[in-house]
């Protein structure tokens, strides 16, 4: 299994966001915390705004933060969403691919168990369960708007 890099990024934001000590923060001090593109990360923070998993304020003082507690933002939910039309083969892409097998191949319904145990697997998680070790992850991330 291989997740897209913007499922990548949207959990980063959202573990970002799980550690942090101060109520807001930006997606620039979240790219450069990981020395990641601003653009991409931007992007991801964009769609969990829209998805509801964070929110956006404007102007002076604002920023992004959750929008719910991480206990109920739950891993497998998010990846599902964030992962909608990626294909992990040929033959599973929304059009139907263009592998000249797939009317008779085996693969796609052994792919296609093997990422619904994936999915099944990271629905046994939360944001919670994911920064359960927030102050080692802070120091990693050198973020300088804690206060622990």
């Amino acid at each position: 299994m291989n997740l897209t890099k913007f499922s990548d990024y949207s959990l980063r934001v959202l573990i970002y966001l799980g550690t942090m000590d101060t109520p807001k923060t930006t997606a620039q001090t979240i790219a450069q915390a990981y020395d990641i593109s601003f653009h991409h990360v931007a992007k991801a923070c964009q769609w969990l705004v829209r998805e509801g998993y964070i929110k956006s304020e404007r102007g002076r003082g604002g920023g992004i933060f959750l929008a719910k507690a991480p206990s109920v933002i739950n891993i497998g939910d998010l990846v599902e969403k964030a992962e909608a039309g990626s294909a992990l083969v040929e033959c599973m892409k929304p059009s139907g691919g263009a592998c000249c097998i797939a009317p008779s191949c085996g693969l796609t319904g052994a792919i296609a168990a093997a990422q619904a145990a994936f999915m099944a697997t990271l629905r046994g998680y939360t944001l919670a369960d994911i920064i359960t070790k927030r102050s080692a992850l802070q120091q990693l991330l050198g973020n300088m708007e804690t206060t622990s």
